[in-house]
């Protein structure tokens, strides 16, 4: 078992990557041009708002613990949706963007996994 001192700042810094990934996943289909993927790019916002929502709840209060088996589970949509919603696409996005969704995905994921095993 850890200590209280040494899992604070693992927590910490899995919620602070859980925030900043969301951010990117909000802002990524204007920064990396995802060209005429309009449902990937809708996909991204909404996930990333909700990774921000929960982020900051996290570590804001104690009762959103229950809700941090969310997180990865968004991050493997995150990840998915690339091919999942491939089929809607009128142009393809941006190496760039395709490359920037995936590890973001794979941070969420990560971040989400030390959370829920920290909780």
């Amino acid at each position: 078992m850890t200590s209280p001192r040494i899992a604070a700042p693992v927590l910490g810094a899995a919620a602070g990557a859980v925030l900043l990934a969301g951010i990117y996943l909000v802002l990524a289909p204007w920064l990396t041009h995802f060209g005429g993927a309009g449902i990937l790019a809708l996909s991204n916002t909404v996930t990333g708002l909700v990774l921000v929502a929960l982020a900051i709840a996290r570590t804001a209060t104690p009762r959103a613990r229950s809700l941090t088996w969310v997180v990865p589970v968004l991050g493997a949509w995150a990840g998915l949706s690339l091919l999942a919603l491939r089929p809607t696409w009128v142009t393809w996005p941006s190496a760039g963007a395709l490359v920037g969704n995936a590890v973001a995905a794979a941070v969420v994921v990560l971040a989400g996994a030390v959370l829920l095993t920290r909780a």
